[in-house]
């Protein structure tokens, strides 16, 4: 049987009032990390993207959003104390995902198409030669700034899942493949990888643990 996968769309720009309406689901230290933010944008983002989480997976679980918990390993990556599904959640500008697996370590990593960004200089720096000829053959800025964060998400939702980092395993190949094998830590477990549908202006894409094959399902998030 094949797994399914449901990533959920969060739109995290909303009105003001709004998203501190979420403040109140959230614990202490998530309240702590959305005052780190030097930016009023950013701490209201983060607010929504995880108080968004937390209604998710409150009506999943049937449970009161504010009474979960959850814990988080040496890079962050959160997982829910009392267990039940793998979760993985990412966000970039204004917009969350939220990757929610039943049987299967998954990740998820969602990228904004940002102007000022030279993708060809970073793919060289960064990526295995290969593939930073695949960007620099894009016919324009546009196109190599698509090609290079299509790459960039990849390699980061596969670090999720292997449990490592997004730099650590920018030499990871993730160009035409949907098996990817992580860099850091080294491991002989490959990884499938697919891309999700996002709004215009952003590229994802989704993990799961290991070679078998999954279906996602993409639900945008209302409140």
């Amino acid at each position: 049987m094949t797994d399914r996968i449901r990533v959920w769309i969060i739109s995290t720009d909303t009105p003001p009032e709004t998203a501190e309406g979420y403040e109140s689901l959230l614990d202490d230290g998530e309240r702590a990390q959305a005052a780190d933010f030097l930016h009023e944008r950013d701490q209201l983002r983060y607010l929504v993207a995880h108080g968004a989480r937390r209604q998710i997976l409150g009506r999943e679980l049937d449970i009161a959003p504010q009474s979960l918990t959850f814990t988080a390993d040496t890079n962050g990556k959160p997982a829910l104390t009392d267990g039940g599904p793998h979760i993985s959640l990412a966000h970039d500008g204004a917009l969350a995902l939220l990757a929610v697996a039943a049987n299967r370590e998954v990740g998820v990593d969602v990228r904004q198409l940002a102007e000022g960004l030279d993708p060809v200089d970073m793919s060289e720096r960064y990526f295995l030669p290969f593939e930073a000829r695949y960007v620099a053959g894009g016919h324009d800025l546009l196109e190599q700034t698509d090609r290079y964060a299509r790459l960039w998400t990849r390699k980061e939702a596969a670090a999720k899942v292997a449990g490592g980092l997004g730099w650590a395993n920018t030499k990871a190949a993730v160009l035409q493949r949907d098996l990817v094998a992580c860099v850091e830590p080294a491991s002989s477990h490959r990884h499938r990888v697919l891309p999700v549908p996002v709004p215009s202006g952003y590229r994802a894409a989704v993990a799961l643990f290991g070679e078998a094959p999954f279906q996602v399902e993409v639900v945008t998030f209302e409140a």
